[in-house]
């Protein structure tokens, strides 16, 4: 490496730059300067995200990508991700700008391959790269690597020694035999800074740790590296200074947590680093101040443990849990093996900001049902009390058993036959799928409410049987979670929801056998939910439809036969609950689309005998509801949802900061 730390032109810095020969930046330094205090140059790079990507796994089998935003802590499956085909038992590495996720096994009882899948974080879409397929089809390899290359070595059948570069500039692999491993083996872990990979444990049981030096494409092994206990199915990642290698296998599942400092090639075991949950076959990956462990085996979770550096400790975080149980899974991120983040911005000028404030659209908006099903969008305008289907805020599929929310500025249409997230964007009147939000665990009729900044998603059928999940959308992101403390005090799918700024209400539905009154509080400032029995409707009853505004929760309607054309009265204040007679619906009917805005609440469709058009008009200052025949659906319909601006007591104006330099 050139020196590059003295007195530098502009010119030297390009030409280093270009001929990759800048100081990494973990050796930077300044004189005077605090020890092990890095300093940063900028360059105006583009960050890389802040994000890592869990693929593959078992059992079942699967292709699933799931994605793990660092900065909120939450998961999320990209279906655009998902890796080319269906395996398990995988490796994976990369570079800032993507992941690599090689070998593996189709089935269980399938040979190996050698698929190399490629995922670009900036689109989330994953491709498999002929070119860079690994020289020796194989599983339960390990990988690592810096920012020109990674390393995939040992695995089975075998055990394999074997160790193969992948070139990221053009995607091609080959093997380099002076870099194979001291002792053939196979499940073991890997992780690694911009200057070496560390590959510890593995099978036949082993404490060993071999080290690879890239700039000279060698290994060896580093017998004061050695892991504290032998071991196999581990997982591993780290930053700049130490890796971290956690789990596994002893025999009996592990919760250990080992910490490898580069600095002295030495590994001791963290207790407080220790796992949340004892496992092995699960997969890590991270940025520069935490790591995240998850899935695994004994028995299979979708467990997600955050550990922080700084502290070296480990605490399970719910929100980022796997969207499904798996394990043989691996792990990429643009951050980990200490891949450089965000640069320090360059100096500019002190801006000022200007604000604009915008009126919320006074309208609602009411989508999908059935029969048919419909993908129709129809808009209502509160102040003319008119509606009309505006077409290019159709849904992306014709669907039913939707269930809706939404803050300001765009609603999220979710789950149902088929199931998908749709957002409408109300300042364009248009619809796009966002695969990051759609509901991992609800299928369809689930009840649907929020504030500002998120969306909460309860209840519904499950694939199988009706569930209490509690999903979580991030308005800001457009990425879903399940939140476990919020889930529903019983699980049941027919429930309808509505709420204010800081708390939502899921009232009513049912199960195969039961039917319920039930009332559920959800605080959306702890994410929990407990369930509220003076705020039980006044009958039991599945299938209402509910809005309202910030003092009151309003829910109408409602299933079995014969139908209720009931209005249920929530007082937030109080948590209570009451029939209004004055309010009840103009017809008997269930499956109704409900939104509204802070003066009224609109009722719109469902099915009674016949499918209805109607809307109903709920004025919150009378209590009183009536017809507005110009305001009814442009098709007669049951099974819809309906979001609106100004609905669940959202403020009727939201505001943009724009820095201008002066």
């Amino acid at each position: 490496m050139s020196d590059t730390r003295g007195v530098f032109r502009l010119l030297d810095v390009v030409e280093n730059k270009l001929g990759d020969t800048w100081v990494p930046i973990d050796e930077v330094f300044t004189a005077p300067s605090p020890a092990g205090t890095p300093v940063r140059f900028t360059d105006g790079a583009t960050p890389s995200p802040n994000t890592g990507y869990f693929g593959g796994g078992g059992f079942p089998i699967t292709s699933i990508m799931d994605k793990v935003t660092y900065s909120t802590d939450t998961t999320a499956e990209v279906p655009g991700a998902a890796l080319s085909d269906g395996r398990w038992r995988l490796a994976a590495t990369g570079n800032s700008t993507a992941g690599y996720f090689g070998g593996g096994a189709l089935t269980t009882v399938s040979p190996a391959v050698s698929t190399m899948d490629k995922v670009t974080y900036s689109s989330d879409t994953t491709a498999a790269v002929p070119g860079a397929a690994l020289s020796v089809a194989r599983f339960s390899l390990a990988a690592t690597g810096n920012s020109e290359a990674g390393y995939f070595t040992g695995g089975g059948p075998g055990p394999r020694s074997t160790m193969d570069k992948v070139t990221y500039s053009t995607d091609t692999t080959a093997e380099v035999p002076g870099a194979a491993l001291s002792v053939a083996r196979y499940n073991l872990s890997a992780t690694g800074n911009s200057t070496h990979g560390y590959f510890g444990g593995g099978s036949p049981t082993s404490s060993l740790m071999d080290k690879v030096t890239y700039s000279s494409d060698t290994t060896a092994a580093v017998p004061g590296a050695a892991l504290s206990a032998a071991r196999y199915g581990l997982g591993a990642t780290g930053n700049s200074t130490a890796g971290y290698f956690g789990g596994g296998w002893l025999p009996g599942a592990a919760s250990t947590m080992d910490k490898t400092t580069y600095s002295t090639d030495t590994t001791a075991a963290v207790p407080g680093a220790a796992l949340s949950v004892a496992r092995y076959y699960l997969a890590a990956t991270g940025n520069s101040t935490a790591g995240y462990f998850g899935g695994g085996r004994s028995p299979a979770v979708s467990t997600m443990d955050k550990l922080t550096y700084s502290t070296d400790t480990t605490a399970e975080v719910p929100g980022a849990a796997l969207s499904s149980t798996r394990y043989y899974s691996s792990a990429s991120s643009a951050r980990a093996n200490a891949l450089i983040g965000t640069e320090p911005p360059a100096a500019t000028p002190t801006p000022q900001t200007i604000t604009v404030t915008t009126p919320a659209p006074n309208t609602g908006y009411f989508g999908g049902g059935s029969p048919g099903p419909f993908s129709t969008m129809d808009k209502v305008t509160y102040s003319s009390d008119t509606t009309a289907a505006v077409p290019g805020a159709a849904l992306s599929l014709a669907r039913q058993f939707v269930a809706a929310t939404g803050n300001s500025t765009a609603g999220y249409f979710g789950g149902g036959i088929p199931t998908a997230m749709d957002k409408v964007t109300y300042s364009s009147d248009t619809t796009a799928a966002v695969p990051g939000a759609a509901l991992s665990v609800i299928l369809y009729t689930s009840g649907a409410t929020g504030n500002s900044t998120a969306g909460y998603f309860g209840g519904g059928w499950g694939g199988s049987s009706p569930v209490s999940t509690m999903e979580k959308v991030t308005y800001s992101t457009d990425t879903t979670a399940e939140v476990p403390g919020a889930a529903l005090s019983v699980a049941r799918f027919g429930a309808a929801a509505t709420g204010n700024t800081t708390a939502g209400y899921f009232g009513g539905g049912n199960t195969p056998i039961y039917i319920f009154s039930t009332m559920d509080k959800v605080t959306y400032s702890t994410d929990t939910t407990a369930q509220v029995p003076g705020a039980a409707l006044s009958a039991t009853r599945s299938r209402p439809a509910a809005t309202g505004n910030s003092t009151a929760g309003y829910f109408g309607g409602g299933s079995p036969s014969p139908y209720f054309s009931t209005m249920d009265k929530v007082t937030y204040a109080s948590d209570t609950t009451a029939a209004v007679p004055g309010a009840a619906l103009s017809a008997a009917r269930y499956d109704s689309g409900a939104t509204g805005n802070s003066e009224a609440g609109y009722f719109g469709g469902g099915y009674g005998g016949p499918y209805y058009s109607t809307m109903d008009k709920v004025t919150y200052a009378s209590d009183t509801t009536a017809a507005v025949p110009g305001a009814a659906l442009s098709a007669a319909r049951n099974q819809l949802g309906a979001s609106s601006a100004r609905a669940n007591g959202l403020p009727t104006s939201s505001s943009s900061s724009t820095p201008v330099i002066v």
